[in-house]
């Protein structure tokens, strides 16, 4: 059986408006004085390794009989010890002074049943005792380890709501115009998470020449619309977007007919592709980005055709049921 028994006293003769001060040093290393009946007692000496295992200062002592316990307390408190644990065997009772004085902040009893197991349990919540007691009477730092603060990770640059970019690259179709060089601009808004909407266009940078019977028929297709926009957001610089819509694709068509009274003529029309499309993206500030971007799409729904003059029905100028197209450029995002 294990009884406990606490108090908060101050040392006999003290006056309430000062506290003994004189002698008293704080260390990183807080001096403990160990009182017991003999110098062989077990129980003090098991103490003795538990206190030194914490980092005290333990200086051992032999009870004096013909002194009171509490002056013996006083005396050592006064001499700058910390703290004093008396142990007789059985039980074990100890003292804690206020850090910088000898005050007494704290005093614990504990007391067992005779029983080699039991001794053990003592001596542990002794120490435990001790140990919480130190701890919750401190008031200086300079026993206090220094605390680090965590240290923390750098937030990664958010995505920008709104990002304009220019690109270039080339264009191909399954039709008879051949593929051309091309320029384009984007501009894309998120909305809510990784959603999104976008415009974006691609204008020729050159034109194309048909061959027909008739003569050679100049084409160049430019392509304007828009869609959605999925840009989901990953760790670290890269990236990828992936989106979807349609756009208008118009076809500007000019020939000569090579026959005896050889007259020019022009013309364009507008079909409707589909398009989807894959993106990849490096950040390389935080708010400029380069990017790399596939387009693929169809005019199967209404394709863009032109006859030029009397040119025979298989030789207009038509732009293929399938195309694609291949950018690269920069973006700029706020």
């Amino acid at each position: 059986m294990l009884a406990a028994a606490a108090f908060s006293v101050a040392p006999a003769g003290a006056r309430p408006d000062a506290a003994l001060t004189g002698g008293v040093t704080v260390t990183a290393h807080p001096r403990v004085v160990l009182l017991g009946l003999t110098d062989d007692d077990p129980l003090a000496a098991r103490l003795a390794a538990e206190l030194e295992g914490m980092g005290l200062d333990v200086e051992r002592a032999r009870i004096d009989p013909t002194i009171a316990i509490d002056e013996q307390v006083r005396v050592a408190l006064s001499g700058g010890a910390r703290g004093v644990v008396v142990a007789d065997g059985r039980r074990t009772e100890f003292w804690v002074a206020e850090e910088g004085t000898d005050r007494i902040a704290m005093r614990q009893e504990l007391e067992i049943e005779i029983s080699p197991t039991m001794e053990s349990v003592l001596s542990l919540r002794t120490v435990e005792f001790l140990r919480a007691s130190l701890g919750l009477t401190a008031r200086s730092s300079a026993a206090t380890p220094p605390v680090t603060p965590p240290v923390e990770a750098p937030e990664e640059a958010a995505d920008a709501r709104v990002a304009l970019g220019v690109a270039a690259g080339v264009v191909a179709s399954t039709g008879r115009v051949p593929p051309f060089a091309t320029a384009g601009a984007s501009v894309r808004v998120r909305l809510v998470g990784p959603l999104g909407i976008e415009l974006r266009g691609l204008a020729s940078l050159m034109t194309q020449q048909v061959q027909s019977s008739d003569g050679p028929i100049d084409t160049s297709v430019w392509l304007g619309g828009g869609g959605l926009v999925f840009a989901p957001r990953l760790a670290g610089r890269a990236t990828f977007e992936i989106g979807a819509g349609a756009m208008a694709a118009t076809v500007w068509a000019s020939g000569t007919n090579a026959g005896a009274m050889s007259t020019g003529r022009s013309g364009h029309t507008v079909g409707l592709a589909f398009y989807g499309r894959a993106a990849g993206r490096v950040r390389i500030s935080p708010s400029w980005s380069v990017r790399l971007d596939i387009l693929g799409g169809t005019t199967a729904a209404r394709r863009p055709i032109i006859a030029i003059l009397r040119v025979p029905e298989e030789t207009v100028t038509a732009w293929g049921v399938g195309f694609v197209a291949a950018t690269a450029g920069v973006e700029w995002g706020f």
